[in-house]
């Protein structure tokens, strides 16, 4: 992956993780650091912190396991968003992250989990296996559709 780097040199996945930490420890986000995100992030800050704002950020536990799936709540649809490898289920991720820009879905997550600000939903195990079918047929029908609009297009 490219790194995309602001002007100290420091990529996005950097900027957010040492935001987040100073959030954390603050138990807010300040002036500071929004406008320390905004210069890197921009649009996709405004977003985030709009999804913040509009508790569409959402972290399920399922017990007894201890299983946690972070969801963002888009404007069409639900995304996925596996913090601890940077991944989401956009399409802004596929098409940017190898180029290390960040989608607004993980911005939100990582600023939501920093804050304390998302719900929080705790489920029993049984219901994981089928919420994770939900969400991965939801990606399989965007998908589909994408592809068959790409085929019309060339014919």
């Amino acid at each position: 992956m490219t790194e995309k780097r602001g002007k100290a040199g420091v990529s996005e996945v950097e900027t957010l993780e040492n935001v987040c930490k100073e959030v954390q420890a603050d138990g807010r986000i300040s002036d500071v650091h929004r406008d320390k995100l905004s210069s890197m992030f921009g649009q996709r800050l405004e977003k985030a912190l709009e999804a913040l704002e509009e508790s569409r950020v959402k972290k399920y536990v399922f017990q007894p396991s201890g299983r946690i799936v972070w969801i963002v709540v888009g404007k069409g649809r639900e995304y996925l968003v596996m913090p601890a490898v940077e991944y989401c289920t956009c399409y802004d991720f596929y098409f940017q992250f190898h180029q290390g820009h960040l989608c607004y879905h993980i911005i939100a997550q990582k600023l939501a989990e920093a804050t304390g600000q998302f719900d929080l939903i705790e489920d029993d195990d049984q219901l994981f296996d089928i919420l994770i079918k939900e969400w991965k047929a939801t990606e399989v029908r965007v998908a589909k559709k994408h592809e068959s609009v790409a085929d019309e297009s060339i014919t």
